[in-house]
């Protein structure tokens, strides 16, 4: 069996696992409108992680994630108030504002050749800074910017009981699945991921390809930021404070190797669905928020341990193999 749909079973086992043992202990869990919002708070983490996934398959790393989606909703909320330009105009704004900080990432990365922590760590403080220089404030003090345009508000709505949102990630994470499963794009991903030399050898714009990964991600985090900023109605300097650290999570839990070359779009909504309920379990049985990046932290290195695990097993037993195949051909 492949390793890629071993991990995959593994993280539905660790998503049912826990389905089972809050809806055991909770009557709420299961009703519908709990459902709902689960897959709701699922679909940002998602939206965002269907980018980081091509970054991470890749071998790389982004940090950025959260401050980007509040620089992209702070400039969103500058155009509302200062301007009377289109609501078509302030998301498209948006779009650009997340494609450039992508793109930025890309280019500090490949163009000097930094390592992605260092450079998405860094970008992490800068885009968060940025949100604070730029954000709207009264009488010297940083105030949230209501957004009440139902032209906006409007996609922080629903239909038919399921959330816009929630609609565009399941429609994203096919896209996603697709192109990386059946493009030439998504095969040299892999294939940067698995060995960067060899890609280059076999005529693979390396650098290129890991550039088109961020300004994925800037898009992503865009597309993010508009449906959060929408269903809240307004935005603020602080949101998406912790983002990167969900995303990250739920790409490791859904199956990609941090070290590249493995994963898909499917583990990642897989690993998305994760995080929503354990939150939602925590936040149900009012279990004290500092403990959330404790159980989170704990999870990504157990998963990380495991694939360190599986990874040497599976070398072993394949040298084990090529050694008997040899003794059988030398007798």
């Amino acid at each position: 069996m492949k390793q890629n749909t071993i991990r995959r079973f593994i993280s539905l086992a660790m998503l049912f696992v826990l389905v089972i043992l809050f809806s055991a202990t909770s009557d709420y869990f299961l009703q519908a409108k709990n459902i709902i919002s689960i897959f709701r708070d699922a679909s940002v983490i998602g939206i965002v992680g269907i980018g980081v996934t091509y970054v991470i398959i890749t071998g790389g790393i982004e940090l950025s994630t959260g401050s980007a989606l509040a620089l992209v909703g702070m400039v969103m909320a500058n155009i509302y108030r200062y301007t009377t330009l289109p609501i078509w105009l302030m998301l498209a704004a948006g779009i650009v504002v997340g494609l450039a900080a992508g793109w930025f990432n890309g280019f500090i990365i490949t163009r000097f050749c930094l390592p992605e922590f260092i450079a998405t760590l860094s970008t992490l403080s800068i885009y968060r800074a940025l949100t604070y220089v730029i954000a709207i404030k009264e009488n010297g003090i940083i105030t949230s910017q209501p957004m009440k345009d139902y032209r906006f508000t409007v996609f922080g709505g629903s239909v038919g009981g399921v959330y816009y949102v929630t609609i565009a990630f399941f429609v994203l994470a096919v896209i996603g699945q697709v192109i990386l499963k059946k493009t030439r794009f998504g095969t040299n991903l892999y294939a940067v991921g698995s060995n960067k030399k060899a890609a280059e050898l076999s005529g693979i714009h390396t650098d290129r390809t890991r550039m088109a990964a961020f300004v994925i991600v800037g898009f992503c985090v865009a597309v993010g930021s508009i449906f959060t900023t929408s269903r809240l109605q307004s935005t603020t300097a602080v949101l998406g404070t912790g983002l990167e650290f969900n995303v990250i999570a739920a790409v490791v839990v859904g199956g990609c190797a941090l070290d590249g070359g493995r994963g898909d779009v499917i583990g990642t909504v897989i690993g998305a669905l994760f995080m929503s309920v354990l939150d939602n379990g925590i936040y149900k049985y009012q279990i004290n928020t500092a403990y959330q990046p404790i159980i989170k932290g704990a999870i990504i290195i157990l998963v990380v341990v495991f694939d360190a695990w599986y990874n040497k097993r599976m070398e072993q037993a394949s040298k084990n193999r090529k050694r008997l195949c040899e003794e059988v051909t030398a007798s």
